[in-house]
């Protein structure tokens, strides 16, 4: 990235499960962060409101005031319409579709320049010029959370396709991954942590309705099934609840699945995993990932590249948004 005379600028994540507003200069560094809890229920004008209550604290901790923010990066959790500053459509969160996100940014925040995408997207950008990515191309980067999307970085350039956006992974086919799934057929339907924790709530309901085995899940989730989440589901499974071995596995065939037809219509030199799901680590992730990829992947193209974890942590996408904001500073190209 071309230097200059480092601006302060603001990056902002706005996901299903994860809101968060960090201050930097986008080369990497983050100078300060605030996360914040999505309450579904209030919808995108509750993520807004919790993001402008947000802003002047963040600024304090610094000693800063809001004149001094150059410009303002978001990735939103869904596609969008980068050239008019539009969300099209959140499939989590209500009271986002057609939303002009960057015109309230500019209003909320009293700063012109603003730049949004997908929130996959900046998270690639982020690992190719700060991360896993850096000194590869092109770099596949798939974000596996409560969602799943994914980004092509190709000389540190986004992959935009015809204009709104590209690699929507997470809506690509898995059916034969899917057989034993009852929430659906797509990658996201199977693999994101949201369907993982919802099929193991289906388990408990078949267990009490069928009077299967007792299934490890309901101690490890205190009791209340509500709170399974992907991280209890790979507890029980390496604990050998059977249940919980099945989702995960049925979620690793289909992520590798997914990875082999991506890979081989676009030829990467180097793929990351990302996102909390892939947290779970090398033995019930991104071991059997690797090995279905492997197996499914176009001949001459095995080997080619290499697949790896993620290395910047919960805070990628908010350095992809301060790396966006700094990228709208020094063109001069940003939203009007």
């Amino acid at each position: 990235m071309t230097r200059m005379a480092d601006p302060f600028v603001l990056g902002i994540e706005i996901g299903g499960t994860k809101l968060q507003i960090g201050l930097g200069h986008g080369d990497g560094r983050l100078l300060a962060i605030e996360r914040f809890t999505v309450d579904p229920a209030k919808g995108g004008e509750g993520i807004r409101r919790t993001l402008e209550s947000g802003f002047d604290p963040l600024l304090a901790r610094l000693g800063m005031t809001r004149n001094r923010i150059a410009a303002v990066g978001i990735g939103f959790g869904g596609p969008v319409d980068p050239l008019t500053g539009c969300v099209l459509t959140s499939n989590q969160i209500s009271g986002w579709t057609g939303y002009p996100l960057a015109k309230w940014a500019r209003q909320a925040f009293g700063v012109e320049r603003v730049a949004i995408e997908n929130d996959a997207d900046i998270a690639g950008l982020a690992e190719t010029l700060f991360g896993a990515g850096v000194g590869f191309s092109p770099v596949l980067y798939v974000q596996v959370g409560s969602g799943i999307g994914a980004g092509l970085i190709i000389e540190d350039q986004i992959y935009r396709g015809s204009g709104l956006g590209a690699l929507e992974i997470g809506h690509l086919w898995v059916s034969e991954s899917a057989r034993l799934n009852e929430l659906g057929q797509t990658l996201e339907q199977v693999a994101s942590g949201w369907s993982m924790a919802e099929l193991g709530r289906l388990c408990l309901d078949r267990e009490f309705r069928e009077g299967w085995p007792p299934s490890m899940l309901l101690d490890l989730c205190g009791g209340d099934p509500s709170r399974i989440s992907s991280e209890t589901i790979a507890t029980a499974a390496r604990l050998g609840d059977p249940d919980s071995f099945r989702i995960l596995s049925a979620a690793t065939t289909a992520v590798g699945t997914a990875l082999a037809h991506a890979a081989t219509l676009l030829a990467p030199r180097r793929i990351i995993l990302g996102g909390g799901v892939s947290q779970i680590g090398e033995q019930y992730w991104l071991g059997p990932i690797r090995r279905e990829l492997d197996r499914r992947i176009f001949g001459p193209f095995r080997g080619t590249y290499e697949l790896v974890p993620a290395s910047l942590g919960q805070d990628v996408v908010v350095h992809g948004a301060l790396g966006l904001a700094r990228l709208a500073c020094e063109s001069g190209i940003y939203l009007r």
